[in-house]
């Protein structure tokens, strides 16, 4: 019976102790940010999050247009899709493009129809497509194409998609930066608790992210911006260090 307060006390010591423990993990993680994800072992094995960021440019763009004719008689709007043809063609001369730069497109056909379900019209559409490793070139081309409208075309450009293309060989790069970054963040979090960093246990790289410079967005799925011409590569590896 004598024995039972003692049980207690060791018990409640346990707790005490636990709770000490538990709040000094909560003010480290506080102060070490994001770092942390995850702790194992009795302490023995940490996981850290790294990252390396890198400003790319784009060095392809790619524009498309299309123009379209509409008239309650198929000739007239067939005409007038040629004629229009004519005119975006005499304007991708004057900015210095040969016919073999670009891509003109099959004529598309719409059928109208009036409130009886017959016929009353028909709407055709043709497109324009280039691709081109001047990215100013293609920039300056899709701002222009404005004039088209003033010359009758009724014409619709859409924006210029603007991509990187030499993300591959970047890749092994990226990833032994952000390795790196991910040692340095577990130096400093072990370094604080006197211990040391071991050998990895296991990683993981991230989905790399590919946005606007000075774009703060993420996705699960890997971002691939087409808008901008200035972007940044995001790389991530999650990696579970020994720590001694």
């Amino acid at each position: 019976m004598e024995k039972l307060p003692d049980k207690s006390k060791k018990i409640n010591g346990i707790i005490t102790s636990s709770i000490v423990i538990g709040i000094s993990l909560v003010v480290c993680s506080i102060l070490i940010g994001s770092t942390i994800t995850k702790v194992k072992g009795m302490g023995q094995t940490i996981r850290v999050t790294g990252a390396a960021y890198k400003p790319i440019i784009s060095n392809l763009a790619i524009w498309e247009g299309h123009f379209s004719a509409s008239s309650p008689d198929l000739d007239a709007a067939y005409a007038k899709i040629k004629t229009d043809l004519a005119k975006v063609k005499a304007f991708m001369g004057e900015k210095g493009f040969a016919e073999s730069d670009y891509e003109i497109g099959t004529i598309s056909i719409r059928k109208m129809f009036n409130r009886e379900r017959e016929i009353s019209g028909y709407n055709l559409r043709q497109g324009i497509k280039i691709e081109l490793d001047d990215v100013d070139r293609v920039t300056r081309l899709a701002k222009d194409a404005s004039v088209l409208i003033e010359k009758g075309v009724e014409f619709d450009s859409r924006p210029p998609q603007y991509i990187f293309t030499g993300l591959e060989p970047l890749k092994l790069e990226m990833i032994k930066a952000a390795t790196e970054n991910a040692k340095m963040r577990a130096e400093q979090l072990a370094g604080s608790t006197g211990m040391e960093v071991g050998a990895p246990r296991s990683a993981r790289v991230g989905v790399f992210q590919i946005r606007p410079l000075r774009s703060q967005a993420v996705s699960d799925y890997g971002i691939n911006d087409q808008s901008a011409i200035e972007k940044e590569i995001v790389c991530t590896v999650h990696i579970d260090f020994q720590i001694n």
